[in-house]
């Protein structure tokens, strides 16, 4: 009895929970974290493309590249390019490595979850690489032109992004720009003053930059240049005659006289020296000057594009002639002195006292004594009075003083 009971419940349960309502349990699809990605790369790195993923489940991944090449499924490697793996730093990671990345390596890969329908994330790899100049492309890094000519540098540049290119010309040793952004540079009717350095110079963000010079040389006929086209000096002495040549190249110059090239000796001597680029002075050293040595010097020059030759002339510097001096005149120059005499005779001369005149002490008029002749020697009477002789002398020294005026 209590078995069929049992028997009856446990059925009665089994019957209520067959009848029960099915419960449906809801599952997330598989998500990534973004749809899209950008990764930029250096040529010759190590490249990481991200691919997070929520809820995979039992999903399969794959990596496909731009080309729709299977890469990888799970983590195993399906290509035979030892350069790709999958990196898992975190349980919901399926990265992509690219160890060495190439420039063919740039494109859309994709991540894909085996979903139906597919769920795909996108990620764009760029490979930059640095500028890059192909010699074999590109201009010598000598280039020789003659004077007139147009030519053309160039400098063949690869690089990703497409770099610019930038010349430069060496001026006194500072760089400045004479082109942009151009990998040729013509230069039209070139110059000797265009012989210089040259640089191309190509950037494009990524380092390092690249750079190639050329040097450029122009050729051009000789110039000649004298100092002095006229020189004087004395017999005996020495002098030196400068030339300066200019020319590209320098192959032949000399000192000529009457034709003849001057070659070194006790006489001549010469000296050649560097003054600047393509210019050279050619000196010339007469010594012990003598008759022989004057006339015309010529300095010459020559090379494959033309000659060149100018003269200079050695004349005689004669000592200085002295001025004729003037002689002296010696007549000498008389004055005519006129002599005067002048005489004059003493005599008496009365004298009368004024008639108001009184004096106490005297009450008597007086009279001049007459003068005595003076007596010559031993009581002879003289020739001439002491008042002649005096009025004489006077006489003629206030005539001579007046004349003189």
């Amino acid at each position: 009895m209590i078995g069929l009971l049992e028997l009856d419940f446990f059925g009665l349960v089994l019957g209520v929970v067959t009848h029960l309502p099915a419960v449906r349990v809801e599952t997330l699809d598989p998500s990534f974290d973004v749809p899209i990605t950008n990764v930029t790369a250096i040529a010759g790195e190590t490249v990481t493309l991200p691919c997070s993923i929520k809820d995979l489940q039992d999903y399969k991944v794959m990596w496909l590249d731009h080309r729709l090449k299977t890469l990888t499924l799970e983590t195993r490697r399906i290509i035979a390019d030892e350069r790709i793996t999958i990196e898992r730093p975190h349980i919901s990671d399926w990265n992509l490595f690219i160890h060495g990345v190439e420039l063919s390596d740039a494109g859309k890969y994709m991540c894909q979850i085996n979903t139906v329908p597919v769920k795909i994330k996108y990620v764009v790899l760029s490979v930059h690489e640095p500028p890059t100049i192909i010699p074999e492309l590109s201009s010598p890094r000598k280039v020789t032109a003659k004077e007139g000519d147009t030519i053309q540098l160039v400098c063949n540049v690869t690089g990703v992004p497409t770099p610019t290119v930038t010349w430069y010309s060496r001026n006194h040793d500072n760089m400045k720009v004479v082109g942009y952004d151009g990998m040729v540079l013509q230069i039209r009717n070139i110059s000797r003053y265009c012989d210089d350095l040259y640089r191309c110079f190509a950037n494009n963000s990524v380092q390092p930059s690249a750079s190639r010079e050329i040097t450029v040389t122009v050729q051009f006929p000789p110039e000649i240049h004298l100092t002095n086209r006229k020189i004087k000096q004395r017999l005996g002495k020495e002098t030196i005659l400068d030339c300066k040549v200019t020319a590209n190249p320098q192959v032949y110059s000399a000192w000529t006289k009457d034709g003849i090239p001057i070659q070194n000796n006790e006489k001549f001597k010469i000296d050649l020296y560097e003054e600047y680029k393509n210019t050279l002075i050619l000196s010339l050293k007469i010594s012990d000057i003598q008759e022989s040595d004057f006339g015309a010097y010529r300095c010459e020059a020559q090379n494959e594009l033309g000659r060149d030759y100018q003269d200079t002339f050695l004349y005689e510097l004669k000592p200085p002639t002295p001025a004729p001096s003037t002689p002296r005149s010696t007549k000498r120059t008389t004055t005519t002195i006129h002599e005067y005499i002048f005489t004059w005779a003493p005599g008496f001369i009365p004298i009368t006292p004024r008639p108001d005149y009184h004096s106490k002490d005297r009450l008597q008029t007086h009279r001049l004594a007459p003068i005595k002749k003076p007596q010559g020697k031993n009581g002879q009477k003289g020739c001439i009075s002491p008042m002649r002789n005096n009025l004489y002398v006077v006489g003629l020294l206030t005539t001579v003083c007046l004349l003189i005026r």
